[in-house]
């Protein structure tokens, strides 16, 4: 009828969550519940891994138990068989002693059956009074048994008293009960092996009585033999469950008590040897050397090993490794709004403090139980160089656990470490663990740098390989699309200043020394992807505000510099790109703006970026003297553009003054050679003209000499001014 109403109920509930979940919007509740599930499988993977884990533990103790049940078994049937064969041949003896027709029947029939008794095995019959007085010396000895039978009995239960002390943990109880089993081996065992080995030497007249006695002399020694041996089997049982104790979350007087008992459990193992040494003195002439010291050393040693041994068990058992089901488990019972990446933060975290605390615990441990042991004070060297062999155990176990914990947190940090503030915290807990390792001798700050300083490269370096790969993503979609307009951006009033809009030359020293923090260039705004890049190169260095360490300062400097020319190498690609010839789209502007970049990130970005990479690192004065050595470069590089460009316009007005006075000069020669010429030509003419007229004249003289000679006597003679006259009439027409 329960579960029947159980079962109405579950359907009516079912049937409500059905309309519920039909009528309303799914919430997070079903995410609660799928968390809740997963919770619940995790969590029963973690109990079947810790059933198995406790039986894998226990099994020794299994095996024993039934091993033990299995022989009590047996020793029991071999007991009732073995009375059996002893009480029937005696019972039936004694019954044909009593028997007078047996003993007349008998002797006739000896001769006919030839010794029938004697094959029976029943042997000769003897006197009914004999027989009656052996049993009765038996029944004597039998009663004086009875009589101590509380004492044997208590004699026979000690190897399942002293069990049951082991597994109630009463320790001091199963040691006095090993101890005791020495005493009877020590009475019962060596001591008549001893006198028999006596006895054998000496001149032995009654053989027959001795050999009547060897039998209860060895029934004894079989019974204290058992009994020892059984003492010694819980005893092997009482180091197993005292080493498992050592295994598990134990104080500081706890674990001093398991090892005293360990101890005084090794001082029964050495009573025994030298139970056996003084019997083998006596019994046998030559002496055999057994170095009980070494033994105990041997021991000690042995017990140190045990000690780490188990106490490294624990350690291991304590620490959860990040991914496994305990883990898993560990995070689905933690807060559920907190994502993946910080629970296992916090368990890096929560492992390095545990680690911590148990190593130092356990080293505590160990140098405050061992070094005790070996007092310096001992004047023999054997015990100082067992001192020193404790240390050097415990320093080899350190150095392995210590190389351990490295190699674990080295590969959690690669892979489940992704910001500085998580890096900063282990750092910081790492740190801690090896400066509260010192206080014994084991500080491993120096190992902790190469683990740390490259994944926070790592981590920087990726912010910039972000920022780089969504520059040239950027650069070549616009570049395949034709389009310009996303490599554009508005340039703010304020950037068209008298410094060019670059804020980082004159106004970024003063800012330099005000904030301690370099102004960025105006000028990107015009230009986005060179800001998107600035700003992804700005965030990576960001990261170092949260963790900076000084060692990873060379990785980082060179991983800039290589930044810096992978950038210079995608621009120069991109300027390539837009200049073949065959663009489609916005050609002009896209080709504008890629040599506008180019000419910006080598003028404006790269020494804004170093200044920033040294601010960052901490070189503030650094920073400061390249700023003021970057704005005095750049004010002489002013000065000097400024000055070259005076001699520029010095030159080519020389050089206009002086083609303009060449060219004057040529005009001033061509004039003055047109000149001379004209001059001489007008000369010449003149010469000729006047050459002509003397010629003239001289050939009208002798022509008119010849006419006066001839017709002085019929013409008047001309006068000066009529030749004058004439000659102007005959050259005026020229």
């Amino acid at each position: 009828k329960a579960q029947s109403t159980r079962k109405r109920s579950k359907i009516t509930i079912t049937m409500a969550a059905e309309v519920t979940s039909s009528t309303n919007p799914p919430t997070s509740s079903s995410t609660y519940e799928a968390d809740e599930r997963i919770a619940a499988r995790h969590a029963v993977t973690l109990a079947d891994e810790k059933w198995r884990t406790l039986c894998t533990q226990h099994a020794s103790t299994f095996v024993a138990a039934e091993r033990r049940s299995v022989s009590i078994q047996k020793a029991l049937q071999e007991l009732l068989i073995e009375i059996e064969q002893e009480t029937k041949p005696s019972v039936k003896r004694v019954g044909r002693a009593l028997d007078p027709n047996y003993s007349t029947s008998s002797a006739e029939g000896n001769d006919d059956e030839g010794g029938e008794g004697e094959e029976d095995g029943d042997g000769p019959i003897q006197p009914a009074s004999a027989l009656l007085a052996d049993l009765a010396e038996k029944h004597r000895l039998r009663r004086r048994t009875l009589m101590q039978h509380s004492s044997l009995l208590e004699l026979l239960e000690l190897p399942s008293l002293m069990d049951a002390c082991v597994r109630s943990s009463l320790y001091e109880d199963a040691l006095s009960i090993a101890g005791f089993a020495n005493t009877l081996e020590r009475r019962h065992l060596l001591e008549n092996s001893s006198g028999s080995g006596q006895q054998q030497q000496s001149d032995t007249k009654d053989g027959k009585k001795q050999t009547n006695e060897d039998p209860q002399h060895n029934k004894k020694g079989d019974v204290v033999a058992g009994v020892v041996s059984e003492i010694r089997r819980r005893e092997a049982d009482l180091r197993r469950m005292l080493i498992h104790r050592l295994r598990q979350d134990v104080t500081m007087p706890q674990c001093l008590e398991v090892v005293t008992a360990l101890r005084r459990l090794n001082g029964v193992e050495l009573e025994r040897r030298n139970n056996s040494k003084s019997t083998i003195s006596i019994g046998t002439a030559a002496a055999a050397d057994h170095d009980l010291e070494g033994v105990h050393a041997a021991m000690e040693m042995r017990l140190q090993v045990d000690f780490l041994e188990a106490r490294d068990a624990w350690l291991e058992g304590g620490v959860t490794k990040i991914g496994s089901a305990q883990a898993v488990a560990v995070a689905a019972s933690s807060d559920k709004g907190s994502s993946s990446t910080s629970a296992q933060a916090e368990q890096i975290l929560d492992g390095i403090e545990r680690y911590r605390t148990r190593c130092f615990e356990i080293v505590t441990q160990f140098l405050a139980i061992f070094r005790g042991s070996f007092a310096p004070s001992t004047a023999s060297s054997s015990s100082n160089n067992h001192h020193d062999h404790s240390f050097s155990l415990l320093s080899m176990w350190t150095a392995r656990r210590i190389q351990t914990f490295l190699t674990t947190l080295s590969s959690n940090i690669v892979t489940h470490v992704n910001d500085t503030a998580t890096l900063r915290d282990a750092l910081d807990s790492a740190s801690f663990f090896a400066s509260s390792m010192g206080r014994v001798g084991a500080d491993f700050q120096p190992l902790l740098a190469p683990i740390f300083e490259p994944r926070l490269t790592e981590m920087i370096v990726g912010h910039w390989t972000d920022g780089l790969n969504g520059m040239m993503e950027t650069l070549k979609a616009c570049r395949d699309a034709g389009v310009a307009g996303p490599l554009f951006g508005t340039e703010t009033s304020s950037s068209k200043d008298g410094n060019g809009g670059s804020g980082y030359v004159d106004d970024g020293v003063e800012i330099i020394q005000s904030s301690r923090t370099p102004a960025p260039p105006r000028k990107l705004l015009a230009l986005p992807p060179l800001a998107r890049f600035l700003n992804a190169y700005l965030g990576g260095l960001n990261e170092l505000r949260r963790c900076l360490l000084p060692g990873a300062f060379p990785a980082i400097r060179s991983a800039q510099g290589k930044l810096v020319a992978d950038a210079k190498m995608a621009l120069q690609a991109n300027e390539r790109s837009v200049l073949t010839p065959g663009l489609r789209g916005e050609a002009v502007r896209l080709r504008e703006v890629a040599s506008k970049m180019k000419s910006e990130f080598n003028n404006s970005l790269e020494p804004y970026m170093i200044g920033c990479l040294e601010v960052a690192l901490g070189s503030v004065d650094y920073a400061m003297e390249e700023a003021k050595a970057a704005a005095l470069t750049a004010e002489k590089a002013r000065i000097a553009a400024e000055k070259v460009k005076a001699e520029k316009e010095a030159i080519e007005k020389a050089k206009t003054e002086a083609e303009a006075l060449e060219k004057a000069e040529e005009e001033a020669l061509e004039k003055a050679e047109t000149e001379a010429l004209e001059k001489a030509e007008t000369e010449a003419l003149k010469k000729e003209t006047a050459e002509r007229i003397e010629n003239d004249a001289v050939s009208q003289g002798a022509d008119q000499n010849e006419d006066s000679a001839v017709d002085n006597s019929t013409e008047p003679t001309q006068t000066e001014t009529d030749l004058f006259d004439d000659g102007d009439d005959m050259y005026g027409s020229d």
